[in-house]
């Protein structure tokens, strides 16, 4: 890896680039987010600290594979990439089930109930399109060709990470505040609907 490299302001450039894109991933609508605000209107911030930890553990293991040669691997076994796209398609709508049918009854809130853990939001990450979506991008376009590539693919993790980690904890304050508003069965029931509709929006991704 060329380190003088880092005084090259060709690389800080993509680096701006870099922040940008992985702040407008980070922040929009996808199927992580949309489960931080609800496991923060359901658990509160504290308790859904290990999913957002999860959630990078697993899109920087993902990251990482796929700079060191997963894709290959997707190209000489087609069928491991068909395989993964409907394990994705049926655990989103397993997700979306579970969201929907959530208890609402004050009395049994906690009933069998947890939030994700940090391994189960880790593992997620390779079956979840956008996690897909965002790292292929962030290999490909938001890194130098040359001698510059290593140096630029890994200062992209470490950015993806540092944009990433608050940018979820915006999703589980905004899923807090509205817990505050959940204050009868009915709405409770509608945002568990609104939140599984949400989630089903990502199925398109899947199914291209």
């Amino acid at each position: 890896m060329n380190t003088a490299l880092l005084y090259d302001p060709q690389l800080w450039t993509l680096m701006a680039s870099t922040a940008l894109f992985c702040a407008t991933m980070s922040m929009t609508p996808g199927p992580n987010n949309v489960l931080l605000a609800s496991s923060g209107a359901h658990f509160g911030v504290m308790r859904t600290v290990p999913h957002i930890a999860g959630i990078r553990l697993g899109s920087t293991s993902l990251h990482l594979a796929v700079l060191f040669g997963l894709g290959t691997l997707f190209e000489a076994l087609p069928v491991l990439h068909q395989v993964l796209k409907y394990f994705a398609l049926a655990y989103l709508l397993y997700l979306a089930y579970k969201l929907v049918t959530s208890p609402v009854q004050s009395t049994h809130l906690d009933d069998g109930r947890k939030p994700m853990t940090l391994i189960e939001a880790a593992l997620f990450q390779w079956i979840n399109p956008k996690s897909w979506m965002s790292t292929i991008t962030l290999c490909s376009a938001f890194t130098l060709g040359g001698d510059g590539f290593w140096l630029s693919a890994f200062l992209g993790v470490l950015t993806f990470n540092v944009v990433g980690f608050p940018a979820s904890f915006t999703w589980v304050f905004v899923g807090a505040a509205i817990s505050k508003k959940l204050n009868t069965d009915r709405r409770k029931r509608h945002f568990n609907w609104f939140m599984g509709s949400l989630l089903l929006v990502s199925l398109p991704m899947i199914l291209r």
